[in-house]
């Protein structure tokens, strides 16, 4: 078995694919929305990234957020957006993609989302800021609807303050090989 590992890590190594990890100290993520008062925005505290890249693709690509990380710095919205994604019941929001294809400055694909239990697939389509030997950075943004996930936009104050279906999830997202 070890010779097996040892021969399949000098192949990837020989033919540049690597094993990638997020470097959460230089990564960030949000998620933007509106309200029937004003925008609005949350801070997510503890996400991980991994897969696998080569020169023209990233394989089983796993992106994880704890829910109950996600921050907007009233503890009304967070308690109200923990409630609609169900934090209890699902902790961790995840998208995994099997194959993304890597082209020119761009990495782009399908994968699937789950939020609250709900699964949908998704286009992902991220923008290479810079690419090197060790590291690569990728920015981009995922506009989803809640409703598209069984999520009930929140309300407060009665319902008289309505938040807006659609959420945009932004990500500038460092990875180490």
């Amino acid at each position: 078995m070890m010779k097996y590992l040892f021969i399949m890590a000098v192949l990837f190594g020989f033919f540049g694919a690597g094993q990638i990890k997020l470097n959460a100290e230089k990564s960030t993520l949000n998620i933007t929305g509106t309200s029937s008062l004003h925008d609005w925005e949350m801070t997510v505290d503890e996400f991980d990234v991994t897969g696998v890249i080569t020169e023209t693709q990233v394989q089983n690509l796993k992106a994880t957020i704890k829910a109950k990380s996600m921050k907007s710095g009233k503890s009304i919205m967070d308690g109200k957006a923990y409630d609609a994604v169900q934090a209890d019941d699902f902790p961790e929001i995840i998208f995994m993609a099997k194959t993304l294809e890597i082209k020119g400055n761009s990495i782009s694909g399908k994968g699937t989302l789950e939020i609250g239990g709900k699964s949908l697939l998704i286009d992902l389509d991220s923008k290479i800021v810079k690419q090197g030997t060790s590291e690569i950075q990728l920015q981009g943004k995922v506009p989803l609807k809640m409703t598209d996930f069984d999520i009930t936009p929140p309300t407060a104050m009665f319902g008289t303050l309505k938040t807006g279906d659609e959420v945009v999830i932004n990500y500038d997202i460092f990875l180490t090989k």
